[in-house]
């Protein structure tokens, strides 16, 4: 079900975050209009916290002609979802017998990560703020993001031993990993093609922690070059075995919503 949008006349900032609007055309105040909408995202999968978020209102042309922009609203950095927009545009530029929709991205360094999969058209006479959801581009979210390892069967913790955050971070640029086990650094390299990866050339630093953390560090790093596939399953991405079996798990760090940031929760 489409939800489309009501059409309002003036903006304001959105609070708790920077809000680069461009409006398209030299519209006088008195011919300035915006339109309201909230972005989702269908998969609740992370993104870098210097994401940017843009929603643009287009013109849709004929098959063989191009979309024309009247309006868009940037959110950088994009926050949390859900993605609350208004984009402004010039009210006399909607004509009558036109067709207009509203296409949503976000993205992080030139790259693709989320993008609305539908189009929603506007203007028809509904008055309910426009509702887009936002579906992922592939795995491009699940890099360049910092995973840190969940409990896995593979990996059992004692809370008595000191070690470090396990993390790792797949750059989106050269495929290389880096991060860290309970000891020590880690780099190397991976592979990713579709729900298939795997790492090689995976080298770390020779710091010597307690018997305890370095068996646990091993077993991790013995798991890393066994991981043949990959899933997301709720906000968390697991790494497999050949065999399809579960070999390690990784979460993000939570994000704290604009509304939390700014009463210091």
């Amino acid at each position: 079900m489409i939800v489309l949008p009501c059409r309002s006349h003036g903006w304001s900032l959105l609070a708790g975050a920077a809000l680069l609007i461009t409006l398209i055309g030299d519209a006088s105040p008195a011919l300035a209009a915006s339109l309201e909408g909230k972005a989702t995202l269908k998969v609740p999968m992370p993104f870098p916290p210097d994401a940017l978020f843009e929603a643009q209102l287009q013109e849709i042309g004929a098959a063989d002609t191009s979309a024309v922009l009247l309006g868009k609203v940037r959110l950088k950095p994009a926050g949390v979802a859900p993605f609350h927009f208004r984009i402004p545009y010039v009210d006399g530029m909607v004509r009558a017998g036109h067709r207009y929709s509203v296409r949503a991205v976000i993205s992080a360094g030139g790259r693709l990560l989320f993008t609305s999969d539908t189009v929603q058209p506007v203007f028809q006479g509904a008055t309910s703020p426009l509702q887009l959801q936002l579906v992922p581009v592939g795995d491009a979210p699940l890099r360049g993001v910092i995973w840190l390892l969940a409990p896995a069967a593979s990996l059992p913790v004692s809370p008595q031993a000191a070690r470090q955050e396990v993390q790792l971070l797949l750059d989106p640029l050269t495929s290389t990993v880096s991060g860290s086990g309970d000891c020590n650094r880690l780099q190397g390299n991976y592979r990713m093609e579709a729900d298939q990866l795997s790492f090689s050339s995976i080298d770390n630093t020779v710091l010597q922690c307690e018997p305890e953390v370095m068996a646990d560090e091993r077993r991790f790093l013995d798991d890393l070059q066994r991981v043949r596939s990959w899933r997301f399953v709720d906000r968390r991405f697991e790494l497999l075995d050949a065999r399809g079996a579960l070999l390690l798990k990784f979460e993000t760090r939570p994000q704290a919503s604009p509304e939390a940031a700014a009463s210091g929760g």
